[in-house]
């Protein structure tokens, strides 16, 4: 039997704070409009593929549903195997997934069988496929592509050392459009409101630049059809009296040269984005590329959906450390925004390309957010935690030792329960492992 294996806390801060069976769903006894869903592993990240929506997640779960999350089919796992992180399909044949133990999966027939490559290192955040011999890969530490189905992999060669790169480290989106033109997004820090900058190649990564987008802020990159679309917000009117404002922004190219602009049909701001489209706020959303007349999306409003959702066959399914489901209603004209409605906070992005590896407990995906709202409470809170990680890797168990606020090391403590990390291997065995952390925010008061 393994033992737990306990880290000291001064370590952890250095960390950077996915045969058939039919799995039914488990309906809660609240008054809930979400539905959650009990799968034989946790998943991680979801994804939507022509009305089907698909999970991936520990003991290398790929899971799909065709009737908007109300059973589920699985399609492969491994008791003891890898994580999944990351889940997609660039058409409807072709999909891939990809995560810990440098594993990646694909599919040349829509999922009904997997088979698994070799990635060129031990984690991988994330992926793109834009056909079976092309790719790009983000790692822990660099950038890859390959024009063999995966059978080789090239460093991408940008100098992140030099003037034009050594602040933007970290790795937001990587999307393949065809066998010459990729794209990357680079950021100053690992949540959306760092500067971005976008680099692209034409090349089939012999080369990349940066290319220019003033005035603007990225909110998602996805391929569709063989072009690049851009979601964020552009400032305009800055020359007025007061200055300028945000509008939300849809842009498209071929190249990631030559950019259209679609016309301004929306008057919100998006949160968060995905291939399919993006959520205004917790109950809205919109349809992208946008059809005529334009998909509005709206759900129950509960504070349920986080920043990894999609859509199909009617429902909406979300993820934080549950599988939940929800039906959706597509409508036409813009759902009005009330009281109640709030902005759904964005993925924060892994760890910088130029983190130092960290000693003990590896960290692939842990954070929280740094600045929350609270009702009664401003200034800076802090909150010790006690961390129980499986053999997984996965969080299992979240002790609040000390707090500023009870509600607030609760609320820290439910984030936390998300976090990932690499299993802890001793001597050839994995081991669980305790280990405490301290973490500092800044609470603002709601008005």
């Amino acid at each position: 039997m393994t033992g737990h294996i306990r880290f000291p806390l001064a370590y952890f801060l250095r960390c950077l704070c996915l045969t058939l069976l039919l799995i039914p769903i488990t309906r809660g006894v609240s008054a809930s409009e979400w539905r959650t869903i009990e799968l034989p592993s946790r998943p991680i990240n979801i994804a939507q593929n022509k009305g089907t929506i698909w999970t991936c997640g520990a003991d290398e779960l790929i899971a799909k549903s065709t009737d908007g999350g109300k059973t589920w089919s699985i399609q492969h796992s491994l008791t003891g195997g890898g994580i999944l992180l990351t889940i997609g399909f660039p058409n409807e044949s072709l999909g891939y997934a990809g995560g810990t133990r440098g594993s990646i999966f694909l599919t040349r027939n829509g999922g009904d069988t997997w088979s698994r490559i070799q990635g060129p290192a031990d984690v991988i955040y994330a992926l793109s496929f834009s056909d079976e011999k092309n790719g790009i890969v983000h790692t822990r530490s660099a950038l890859y592509t390959t024009s063999d189905g995966g059978l080789t992999w090239a460093p991408v060669r940008i100098d992140f050392s030099s003037d034009e790169f050594k602040e933007f480290s970290h790795v937001s989106t990587v999307v393949a459009l065809d066998a010459r033109h990729m794209a990357i997004v680079l950021s100053q820090g690992n949540a959306s409101y760092y500067a971005q900058k976008v680099v692209i190649t034409k090349d089939g990564g012999a080369s990349w630049n940066v290319i220019p987008t003033p005035n603007t802020a990225l909110t998602s990159l996805t391929a569709h059809d063989g072009e690049y679309w851009f979601a964020g917000m552009e400032v305009i009117e800055k020359d007025k009296p007061g200055g300028g404002y945000g509008v939300p922004l849809l842009m498209r190219s071929a190249d990631g040269e030559k950019w259209d602009h679609l016309p301004r049909w929306s008057q919100k701001e998006f949160s968060v984005c995905n291939v399919q489209g993006c959520l205004y706020w917790d109950g809205a959303g919109v349809e992208l590329p946008p059809a005529t007349p334009v998909n509005y999306w709206t759900f129950a409003p509960e504070k349920v959906v986080t920043a990894r959702w999609a859509v199909g066959n009617s429902d909406i399914c979300t993820i934080a450390t549950n599988l939940m489901c929800t039906s959706v209603t597509v409508i036409h004209t813009m759902p009005p925004y009330t009281e109640s409605s709030s902005t759904i906070s964005p993925l924060l992005a892994p760890p910088a390309l130029d983190a130092p590896p960290s000693q003990g407990l590896q960290c692939i995906s842990c954070d929280v957010e740094r600045v929350i709202v609270t009702n009664d409470f401003q200034g800076v809170a802090e909150v010790e935690l006690k961390l129980h990680v499986a053999q997984s890797g996965l969080v299992e168990q979240v002790e609040v030792v000390r707090a500023t606020r009870p509600e607030i090391g609760e609320r820290l403590a439910g984030e936390v329960r998300s976090w990932i990390f690499i299993p802890y291997e001793k001597d050839g065995v994995i081991h669980p492992a305790i280990t405490n952390v301290k973490l500092r925010v800044q609470a603002i008061k709601s008005k």
